[in-house]
């Protein structure tokens, strides 16, 4: 007879080892199920008289000690035809759960497209012809395609428990502006119509764009487009581009007027003879800067800065084998990098790095302002309280006193909107002071006499050449350390 022994409950979540089999009473047959039910091993003992085991007595003493799933019939078999006595064998295993997968979507264009890193050539100069904001698309191009949510399968202990999967998640549709879903498969996205694709906020765009394949001379004179505008030639002197988005040129620009409510890139540079300006609310790319004026309200970045005026509210960086800036002002509100500034001509170039003095000056006007309203308001709310005093201790509100009262209403209404609109342009005078400060100017090669560094409200003429030197503001002085 054989004395069937249960794994006690007391085992249950105990890590198994050798010392835990010493525990099993191995003068008996026993089944040992493993923590978190995931095995069961078998111990037998022989039976009186050496009568083997069948396969189905196993199974029948695995059912009597809760082992009715994941079974290893090969084993069981094995134990019983071959006589395998006083050694654990392992005779069921849990079947894994197989995890689902959620719904996702498959892109067919860059959604994030890094356009703002142009190609590093290999002797170190930057390609800005690799650059480009326009990612165009044709009518009927695929540009994206779901995959639905995949169920997955339920594990099952050795005990015969379901072990739960996480539940699967489905997306909702895709959403945007110049899509629609294929014919016959709603789960693949077209594109409309030509234009620019672009990802924003989980919703696909195309957009329109305007194309110029020659140049644009005086004859054409003035272009203006709502969004992105991509010109294949050169733009002549004394011509005007507006665009509400973005706008790439791939030619040579002259001393032309350009506006952009996005970035601009001039993959060959600009030659402004004095005349050029360039405003744009985001970044401006270029080759070169020489003798043009930009108001960036990102960065501005180039191969060469040559005696122009820069104002950008993000960094001034010059990149490229050359990383050259020679004249001018140019100020950078979060700082300004280089390889090389000035020139052994020694040319007058100045830099300005962080906050600008005149919103210094700016941030002081405001704070008086506010604290003048704030005594008006209290002179204010002091009249009314006197005129609605005496209103209430004689009962009677006379001509006069409701005169006086209605003027001290109107006036503090007045002071209201004024001290909104002062806290508002505060407000944003003191986010530009937070962004322009720790800012520095970082030369990584060549600094040359004739410069002129500002951070802040200090101002630094280089009277030697040096090189290798990264400045800051520190407590009101301009600090140079060396670059290692």
């Amino acid at each position: 007879m054989t004395d069937n022994k249960k794994q006690p409950r007391d085992f249950q979540g105990v890590d198994v080892g050798d010392s835990l089999f010493d525990m099993y009473d191995k003068s008996r047959t026993y089944v040992r199920i493993t923590e978190n039910d995931r095995q069961a091993w078998l111990y037998l003992c022989p039976k009186e008289g050496g009568v083997p085991y069948t396969k189905n007595e196993l199974i029948e003493l695995l059912r009597e000690n809760d082992v009715v799933a994941g079974l290893n019939e090969d084993n069981l078999i094995a134990m019983a035809k071959k006589k395998v006595y006083e050694r654990e064998i392992k005779v069921a295993e849990y079947i894994a759960p197989k995890e689902g997968t959620d719904g996702y979507y498959e892109y067919f264009f860059d959604v994030n497209r890094d356009r703002k890193k142009p190609l590093i050539r290999e002797d170190g100069s930057v390609d800005y012809q690799s650059m480009n904001t326009v990612n165009s698309v044709q009518e009927g191009d695929v540009l994206a395609k779901y995959h639905p949510a995949v169920d997955g399968v339920p594990g099952i202990d050795v005990r015969g428990v379901e072990i739960p999967i996480r539940p699967v998640k489905n997306l909702p549709a895709l959403k945007g502006k110049g899509i629609v879903t294929a014919p016959g498969d709603e789960n693949v996205y077209l594109a409309a119509q030509e234009g620019k694709v672009e990802y924003r906020g989980g919703k696909i765009f195309v957009n329109n764009v305007h194309r110029i394949t020659g140049d644009v001379d005086q004859l054409i004179g003035k272009i203006e487009f709502y969004g992105d505008v991509l010109i294949a030639g050169n733009v002549e002197a004394g011509t005007t581009v507006r665009v509400g988005k973005s706008l790439t040129i791939e030619g040579t620009v002259e001393a032309a007027d350009l506006t952009a409510g996005g970035d601009i890139i001039l993959k060959r540079g600009i030659q402004g003879n004095q005349k050029a300006k360039i405003v744009c609310a985001g970044d401006v790319y270029a080759d070169f800067i020489e003798h043009t004026t930009v108001q960036a309200r990102g960065n501005v970045e180039a191969n060469i800065i040559l005696n122009s005026h820069i104002e950008a509210d993000g960094k001034v960086v010059l990149t490229g084998k050359k990383g050259t800036l020679i004249g001018g002002n140019v100020h950078g509100t979060k700082g300004i990098d280089c390889k090389e500034l000035g020139n052994e001509a020694e040319v007058k170039t100045v830099v300005h790095a962080g906050c600008l003095p005149e919103v210094m000056t700016k941030q002081r006007r405001f704070l008086k302002e506010e604290e003048e309203l704030k005594l008006e308001m209290e002179e204010v709310l002091a009249g009314l309280m006197d005129v609605e005093g005496k209103i209430k201790a004689t009962g009677n509100k006379t001509p006069l006193l409701a005169m006086q009262l209605a003027s001290l209403k109107e006036r503090k209404t007045n002071l209201e909107e004024r001290t909104a609109e002062c806290r508002e342009n505060l407000e944003a005078v003191n986010a530009y002071m937070d962004k322009a400060r720790g800012a520095t100017v970082k030369v990584e090669g060549n600094l040359y006499k004739g410069s002129i560094i500002c951070i802040d409200q200090c101002k630094m003429p280089v009277t030697d050449n040096t090189m290798y030197m990264e400045y800051r503001n520190i407590s009101g002085m301009i600090a140079g350390n060396v670059l290692i």
